[in-house]
């Protein structure tokens, strides 16, 4: 069985099994790709390709963020925040007008960088591991398994929050990697969709 690797050159993300490509990405373009893996183990190990490629960032669908850390302890270490007064204040402005962005309101956001990741609701705990990637966008953002257990409902008012991320930022791409389902939410001007099979091993070349 031929490995799975993913590589990026000339900017450009592709994604192989053994010879055989994929998926291709542009990293210049914009837009939402969908790759659907067949059960949760090739997920992983699309991922485990990805995830170590330059310029790619991972965001699963438990936002990422340390449990036991405050909200305001994650951004301080994932934002490198530091020391100097008037920078810190203008990427707290920054950081409150992403968090509304996402539908927070004033009231919420007062009280959650107090509050541990662990302890928040699924779709606001991504929310808010979303929220970093407004402020400091990848080349390309990896949506890993977003909508496993969720209603439609829920699915889709997550896709409304991750619509802000291409009106922010129109030229870097996002890809959802889904799990087969018949439930699947439709994403919005998707660009491309890939169905994978069953695969041994993941490693990423640069």
């Amino acid at each position: 069985m031929s490995s799975l690797h993913a590589s990026v050159a000339a900017r450009l993300l592709t994604l192989c099994e053994g010879d055989a490509q994929r998926l291709s990405i542009p990293l210049d373009q914009g837009g939402r790709h969908r790759l659907v893996a067949g059960d949760g183990n090739i997920a992983r190990k699309v991922v485990a390709a990805l995830e170590d490629c330059p310029g790619v960032d991972i965001l699963p669908a438990n936002g990422g963020l340390l449990g036991n850390l405050t909200v305001a302890a994650n951004f301080a270490l994932l934002l490198r925040y530091d020391d100097d007064a008037g920078d810190r204040k203008s990427r707290d402005q920054d950081l409150d007008a992403a968090l509304r962005y996402c539908g927070l309101t004033p009231e919420r956001i007062a009280v959650l960088a107090r509050e541990q990741p662990m302890n928040l609701e699924r779709s606001e705990r991504w929310k808010v591991g979303f929220v970093r990637y407004l402020l400091r966008p990848p080349e390309l953002l990896v949506i890993d398994r977003l909508f496993a257990g969720l209603t439609r409902r829920q699915a889709n008012a997550l896709i409304a929050v991750e619509a802000v991320y291409h009106a922010r930022h129109p030229f870097r791409p996002v890809l959802f990697v889904d799990l087969d389902s018949h439930e699947l939410p439709a994403l919005p001007d998707c660009r491309s969709s890939t169905e994978l099979a069953e695969f041994a091993e993941a490693t990423c070349h640069s």
